[in-house]
């Protein structure tokens, strides 16, 4: 983090040591200036922000459920490629048999690449980027507890809390669509972590349908319920879960799988998840696509372009930093919040001098 002294951090120097509630204050008018003078430019936000995405694909057991998973992955890694403009470099594709389609995936799901992969990204991500990990397949439970299912030894949840352990303050959202994933809950959220999973227990073993429906979510329009023009992990799950039980209905079947969402620790409660619900969490906070509202610059100006997008980046940063205030340090929640909202400023004197606008 910069040492520089933000004209708000001058400011309170000058006033002592009482300047707090000034800081606060200050703080304040700005964000209330910013709702009314932020545009977000739609393009390119998912890769200014640097976003990593692991999607894993296990055993399949049949040609059936083979098939059915590499299409969940590759609708999924689409959606994020085209939809939401990652940068291909930060999306990785593990796959049971990389012979399936050897122009998506990019090696085996053995345990060694999944857990080299997230190595990787512990080393490249900067401060501010995201983590995405989605687990496709099935789950098994045995005496040595629950697993995900891969060619070659297994992974369990103490794996991946363990992998995830090497990340500093990375926003990680955990994503496991198969059966008995609930086991994975309690050892892997955490403060900066959404652990989403199919099942509420790892009891639950019964093949799911939640994966298919959380992929739908983030590749499609039906899961933003707010119409901002974003997708939230909350939303996504929300979607996912009521499309779950519309099916055992239409089915007529008993529900075998209960997806659950935990953010930060908290685990969300069914009545917690419906669209009249505050945005409140780190599950709503951590979205894809940006807000496309009317007023949105429309520029074929490359230079200019740039410049929004990289004012789109700042804005999103601003966006998850105020919806984790109240798991941060007040001191050091004013002092990121100051020298995002001074880079914001400058961003829009660099925009104004290329000739654009920043309303």
């Amino acid at each position: 983090m910069s040492t520089k002294p933000t004209p708000a951090r001058k400011a309170a120097t000058r006033a002592g040591p009482a300047s707090r509630a000034g800081r606060v204050a200050l703080v304040g008018i700005w964000l209330s200036c910013l709702a009314v003078t932020a545009s977000v430019t739609p393009a390119s936000l998912e890769a200014q922000t640097g976003t990593r995405a692991l999607i894993v694909v296990g055993l399949g057991g049949t040609d059936e459920y083979r098939q059915r998973f590499h299409e969940q992955a590759t609708t999924l890694r689409s959606a994020l490629l085209e939809r939401y403009g990652l940068a291909e470099s930060n999306v990785v594709y593990l796959g049971e048999r990389v012979e399936l389609d050897p122009e998506v995936i990019d090696d085996r799901s053995v345990r060694e690449n999944v857990l080299g992969t997230l190595d990787r990204f512990a080393e490249e991500a900067a401060a501010d980027n995201r983590i995405l990990v989605v687990l496709i397949g099935h789950g098994t439970s045995g005496p040595s507890g629950t697993n995900f299912n891969l060619p070659g030894p297994d992974l369990g949840p103490d794996d991946f809390a363990a992998a995830f352990s090497a990340f500093d303050a990375h926003p990680i959202a955990f994503v496991h669509t198969g059966s008995g994933s609930g086991a994975f809950l309690e050892p892997v959220a955490g403060p900066n972590r959404v652990v989403i999973t199919a099942t509420r227990t790892g009891r639950e073993l019964n093949a799911t349908r939640f994966g298919e429906h959380f992929v739908a979510a983030l590749a499609g329009d039906g899961a933003d319920i707010d119409r901002d023009g974003r997708v939230s992990l909350r939303e996504a799950y929300t979607y996912a879960r009521a499309e779950v039980s519309r099916y055992y209905e239409s089915e007529n079947q008993i529900q075998t799988e209960h997806a659950t969402l935990v953010d930060e620790g908290v685990t969300a409660a069914p009545e917690d998840e419906g669209p009249g619900r505050p945005a409140e969490g780190l599950a709503d906070a951590y979205a894809f696509g940006s807000s496309a509202s009317a007023g949105v610059p429309d520029t074929d100006d490359p230079e200019l372009q740039r410049l929004y997008d990289e004012r789109a980046q700042i804005q999103s940063r601003i966006d998850e930093l105020r919806a984790r205030e109240g798991s941060m340090d007040e001191e050091a929640y004013l002092d990121r919040m100051e020298e995002l909202l001074v880079e914001l400023g400058l961003k829009n004197r660099e925009i104004r001098a290329a000739g654009g606008g920043t309303r």
